[in-house]
């Protein structure tokens, strides 16, 4: 079967918790956590530090990934609470979501254990070129509702918006194996490809060398491929803007959601405030220097730049993809995705996209989220790696439907 769309290259087995407010406040006394100790994190040498940064970020509804100084402090948080065992990382979440839609794809991950092998289905297939490991590497995956009260000694907040953060200290990720010669063989075929980003890695002589891997394997692709690239939180915030100048001679669309969006100028951004999201979209855009920028919210998606234009379906179909995940976590089908299709948007959305449209001066293209206030037990992370796998079933739709015609 030949594949179309192909993918790489971030996998990571995740521990998804099961929320639970009594033993996190439980947390804040045993580790005796006070207001000074809540800040913000990339990094923590000790549980106490890991602690303070997980509830700035749920303080600030703001979405956040820490990395440890060792892994048995991201063993020690998994055993604390129940949880699931999935598959993440932003090419993987994408593959498996396009399989769901019965949508075949090749796919390059960063590890090959027996979680990979077993949770992966049918119709992604894994680059052949990997070997299997036995060690596993656990990305801790928090994730809460809007409106939780967190309330223990000095501690006090109300959750103010749905929110994850993922903690990990992955082998496999800070050093991720790029092949492009074993890997870039089994590309020939490719349509279209998606590139997750760097975000985990802290050095800076291996980011060189990744880059280096990555603009050989991008060679590989034929010449008429449209290369996608999700954006991350990079831990080592200086690496994001090298990435963007090593890759952007080759990437079609550089997509973010809006934390990602919020660093370029410094401060969180009010997904309602056309004059707030304007200025920071214009400032991102002239910085990255790609043809055609994405930025996914809980409220909007947005193209803006060269393209834009030829975008509007492929971002419907990542509102629709990423509001399906939201629903039904990793119960999505077919039939769920058009379902979701069918929802009504959010009304406070649409008036934003008919105002925000004069303030920008590129190009740009807005698709309003769902309303899906009404589900109750909401899925929130993966949603950006479910976007960025909804862009690519649109782009696969309308090029099966313009074979051999690149609009992007």
């Amino acid at each position: 079967m030949k594949r179309e769309i192909g993918l790489g290259f971030h996998t990571c087995v995740d521990y998804e918790l099961v929320w639970d407010t009594e033993k996190i406040k439980e947390k804040i006394r045993s580790l005796d956590i006070r207001k000074k100790d809540v800040q913000r994190r990339t990094e923590a040498s000790d549980e106490k530090q890991l602690w303070g940064g997980i509830l700035y970020y749920l303080e600030h509804g703001v979405g956040g990934e820490i990395v440890p100084e060792t892994e048995e402090l991201c063993e020690k948080l998994g055993e604390s609470f129940v949880y699931q065992v999935t598959l993440g990382g932003t090419a993987t979440r994408a593959a498996i979501a396009l399989g769901r839609l019965e949508v075949p794809s090749i796919l390059q991950t960063s590890c090959n254990n027996h979680y990979v092998r077993d949770l992966m289905p049918g119709q992604v297939q894994i680059c052949s070129d990997m070997k299997e490991e036995q060690k596993i590497y656990p990305h801790v995956v928090l994730q809460c509702e809007a409106g939780v009260r967190i309330q223990e000694g000095e501690i006090c907040f109300i959750t103010p918006r749905e929110n994850r953060i993922l903690i990990s200290r992955d082998a496999t990720s800070l050093k991720m194996d790029i092949r492009p010669d074993g890997f870039g063989k089994e590309l020939k075929h490719v349509k279209i490809f998606l590139l997750g980003s760097f975000s985990q890695i802290l050095e800076e002589d291996f980011l060189e060398e990744a880059l280096e891997r990555t603009n050989q394997l991008l060679k590989k692709l034929p010449e008429d491929a449209v290369v996608i690239m999700e954006d991350g939180c990079y831990v080592k915030k200086k690496f994001r803007q090298r990435v963007h100048q090593a890759l952007a001679h080759r990437i079609d669309v550089l997509s973010m959601n809006e934390d990602e969006l919020a660093e370029f100028v410094g401060e969180k951004v009010d997904v309602l405030n056309r004059q707030q999201v304007a200025e920071a979209v214009e400032t991102a855009y002239k910085e990255v220097q790609v043809k055609t920028m994405v930025v996914h919210s809980s409220a909007w998606a947005l193209a803006v730049g060269t393209q834009a234009k030829n975008l509007q379906e492929a971002l419907e179909c990542g509102v629709a993809l990423a509001g399906t995940r939201f629903r039904k976590g990793d119960g999505i089908t077919k039939a769920e995705f058009e379902k979701t299709r069918q929802m009504q948007e959010k009304v406070e959305s649409q008036k934003f996209l008919e105002e925000i449209k004069g303030l920008i001066e590129e190009d740009i293209e807005g698709v309003a989220c769902k309303e899906l206030s009404c589900v109750e037990t909401p899925t929130v992370v993966g949603l950006g790696d479910a976007f960025a796998g909804g862009l690519l079933y649109g782009l696969w739709q309308k090029w099966q439907n313009k074979r051999g015609d690149k609009d992007v």
